[in-house]
């Protein structure tokens, strides 16, 4: 059976943290790793309760082709510090992120987020479901990849 989502795929693990520069100097000190894409953009997100506008501030590791991606909390979305040690979501590049997100609706996994769309039927290039084991899996249309990476994998 060919996979929905395959493994290779895989290009981050996405962390929701408090304090992103406090957490980018934790694992610079602990891993060596140096940070590359980041910044600050708000972003029209379609949640379960309607449309909105959030404020994301993220950073990307320069170190790949796996990266660790840190996100800024935000109150009341599912971008919430959940506790210590939790990995947030886990984001895959997709070629068809339309056709790969209702598949995951249809097998039972709620779609939780679409960012980048202010309407909730229009095609978004990232999407976010919640795994039965709690863990978000984060749908990212490769066509992005220059626009988050610049080149970079």
């Amino acid at each position: 059976m060919t996979p929905l989502i395959k493994f290779t795929d895989l290009y981050h693990t996405g962390i929701v943290v408090e304090d992103v520069d406090a957490a980018k100097a934790e694992y610079s000190d602990l891993t060596g790793v140096t940070w590359g894409p980041e910044g600050e953009v708000d972003m029209p997100v379609c949640l379960p309760d309607g449309p909105t506008t959030v404020s994301f501030r993220f950073a990307y590791t320069t170190q790949g082709p796996h990266h660790l991606e840190l996100v800024r909390q935000i109150p009341g979305t599912l971008w919430t510090v959940s506790g210590p040690g939790q990995v947030h979501h886990l984001g895959y590049w997709c070629d068809d992120v339309e056709a790969a997100s209702a598949e995951l609706t249809r097998r039972g996994l709620p779609l939780c987020a679409k960012i980048g769309v202010d309407d909730p039927d229009a095609a978004a290039p990232f999407v976010i479901h919640q795994a039965r084991t709690g863990a978000y899996v984060e749908l990212v249309d490769a066509a992005m990849r220059p626009v988050i990476f610049g080149g970079q994998s």
